[in-house]
């Protein structure tokens, strides 16, 4: 027996209300619910109301009494985790297979050689600031995206959010680092072209594999958000 658009609504209206705020985790657990809810009402006596039917998939599914009446706050959660272990998984293998090209290593090469003879021709402390600005100049990549699913708007999707999360990471992970090579302080300056050039090309490749976590992240999100419109 399907289930009418009323009472698929009603489920999602209460996966939402109990503590699923984003969309994306949200229909997942009503697709599961919705079939479960259909099955068994198949199976029981008609007198078996709907909204029972409801509350025993939810039961099984991880609701909780709370001194709200009840919630999915450990379902929630437990979503979030299993879409940051995925994408974790995706963002460092990404940075390992980048090693496995050919013409990666190529361009990483050229990269490097160019970057040495830079550093060669010029002062220590112009080079510095080169290198704040190749640091940084991937954050120009982070703004325009963030604004493109600004536009969009998807709402609040954990898929969307941990691809933008991914595309930034490199960024909070070594930008302490960068941080203490300069001139004045931090690390003795007879070791910073060491640093940079472990640093910063290891900060666009992740940057790279950031992007590519984005991606799919966001090839997700409007897979879902097509298949929710139709």
């Amino acid at each position: 027996m399907e289930l009418s658009k009323e009472q698929i609504q009603y489920i999602d209206n209460r996966l939402e209300n109990e503590g699923i705020k984003y969309w994306d985790i949200r229909i997942e657990m009503l697709d599961h619910i919705v079939s479960v809810v259909e099955k068994n009402l198949q199976l029981e006596n008609t007198a078996y109301q709907f909204r029972e039917l409801v509350q025993d998939a939810f039961v099984a599914l991880g609701w909780k009494e709370n001194f709200n009446g009840g919630g999915f706050e450990e379902k929630n959660k437990q979503g979030w985790k299993n879409a940051n272990k995925y994408y974790r998984k995706i963002y460092f293998a990404g940075f390992v297979d980048f090693f496995k090209k050919t013409s990666n290593l190529l361009v990483l090469s050229i990269f490097l050689f160019a970057y040495f003879s830079i550093s060669e021709m010029l002062t220590h402390k112009i080079f510095l600031k080169l290198s704040y600005i190749l640091f940084f100049s991937p954050f120009i990549l982070f703004v325009f995206t963030f604004y493109k699913m600004y536009k969009k708007k998807y709402g609040k999707s954990v898929h969307r959010d941990y691809g933008l999360s991914y595309l930034m990471l490199s960024f909070l992970m070594l930008n302490a680092i960068i941080t203490f090579v300069r001139i004045d302080g931090g690390f003795p300056i007879e070791f910073h072209k060491i640093i940079l050039f472990i640093i910063i090309p290891t900060h666009f490749i992740f940057t790279y594999s950031g992007y590519k976590v984005y991606k799919k992240a966001i090839s997700k999100v409007e897979k879902m958000h097509k298949e929710l419109r139709s």
